[in-house]
């Protein structure tokens, strides 16, 4: 019988052992080849106190049922538990930490079971669960990769999360968290930011997020945050833009998606700046004609303009929308036109009359050379 403050080292090999319960503050640590297998019971790991640490296990067979949500490692109300070096297969859901705090799942992987959103599980689920740190891990085929709610003053960082059936990150009402350099890979539907604020958003990639209703990132009812530095490459819309207010979108990279950033017209007072719009077919999509957002020294590789000055910005704004992007933002039917005979057409008289063009959206110092 293990006692508070004791280390458990398990030696390699297979222990079916259905649901583990901790409820001492104990450190168990695996050999290299070490699995353990929770039957498919319940969780697999039960953790009910604090200062619990986990690490070089395999960790598998969790529960599955319609009522309740069962996990690889599931922790309820405690702090200061640690998780490391786990490799989690065939769990609905990997971790799920639950009104936890000043908890950490650093180095570890979870590929999960999912084949459909309503019995599918997430990769990390934190539910009321603050000051937590998700560091260095690599989420795979769950509904969600990382799923947030009501979870604040967190710091996500260095995980790959890819091919998951709905996003690769998903939060909603988790103020102040901080996510930088992590991957998000063809999921099907991206990333999703909602009803938050105070999110900081740098040096992330958002790749190959494609499909008719995919995103790079959705940002839903988002005020007073930053995306610094992120990569978005290859995505259906690199950035879909729905009521947020007081967002920067700063030294940013948009290439070859087919949206850049689609700006609804309840999105106000927002500042895009220094980014590099490369090969995009629209990098700029909008349903309204004015603006509050401000557009400035953004590189676009579609300005046709000249620096007379050589001040590296062009003397003339740039129309960061033209008219066919304003038309299929509000009529989507429209796009099955895009490229034909009358749509040329029309571009071609753009060029000549800008006038032409019945919106707002403008770049007033566009950069002549992209930023690296």
């Amino acid at each position: 019988m293990a006692n508070d403050g004791d280390t458990i080292q398990i030696k390699k090999g297979l222990y079916q052992e259905g649901f583990l319960t901790i409820t001492k503050s104990i450190t168990i640590e695996g050999e290299p080849g070490v699995t353990i297998d929770g039957l498919k019971e319940k969780h697999v790991f039960g953790i009910y106190h604090d200062h619990v640490k986990i690490s070089d296990l395999k960790v598998m067979g969790s529960g599955i049922s319609d009522l309740a949500e069962y996990a690889g490692i599931y922790t309820e109300k405690v702090k200061h538990c640690q998780f490391e070096n786990l490799e989690l297969v065939d769990n609905v859901y990997g971790f799920y930490l639950s009104e936890t705090e000043n908890c950490s799942i650093k180095n570890s992987s979870s590929i999960g079971n999912a084949e459909n959103e309503v019995l599918g599980g997430n990769g990390i689920h934190l539910w009321s669960s603050s000051k937590n740190q998700i560091f260095g891990n690599t989420l795979v085929k769950h509904r969600d990769g990382i799923y947030l709610e009501f979870s604040e003053d967190l710091e996500i960082s260095n995980n790959l999360s890819k091919d998951n059936i709905r996003y690769g990150m998903h939060f909603m009402f988790s103020n102040e968290n901080r996510f930088s350099k992590n991957t998000f890979k063809n999921n099907s539907a991206g990333v999703a930011v909602m009803y938050s604020k105070k999110i900081l958003m740098e040096e992330n990639q958002f790749i190959e997020n494609w499909g008719e209703s995919s995103n790079g990132i959705l940002l839903k009812d988002i005020s007073d945050s930053e995306l610094l530095k992120n990569e978005f490459k290859g995505n259906t819309i690199a950035v879909f833009a729905d009521g947020i207010t007081h967002v920067n979108f700063v030294d940013n990279h948009f290439i070859n998606n087919g949206w850049g950033i689609k700006i609804l017209g309840n999105t106000d007072h927002n500042l895009i700046k220094n980014n590099n719009f490369i090969k995009n077919v629209f990098d700029i999509s909008t349903n309204t004609k004015s603006t509050t957002n401000i557009f400035i020294q953004n590189y676009w590789d579609q300005y046709k303009g000249y620096d007379l000055n050589l001040d590296q910005f062009g003397d003339v704004p740039h129309k960061t929308i033209h008219f066919f992007g304003y038309w299929i933002a509000v009529y989507p039917f429209l796009m099955i036109l895009y490229e034909s005979p009358v749509v040329i057409f029309l571009q071609g008289i753009e060029k000549v009359f800008p006038i032409v063009t019945p919106i707002e959206f403008e770049d007033k110092q566009p950069r002549m050379r992209a930023r690296i």
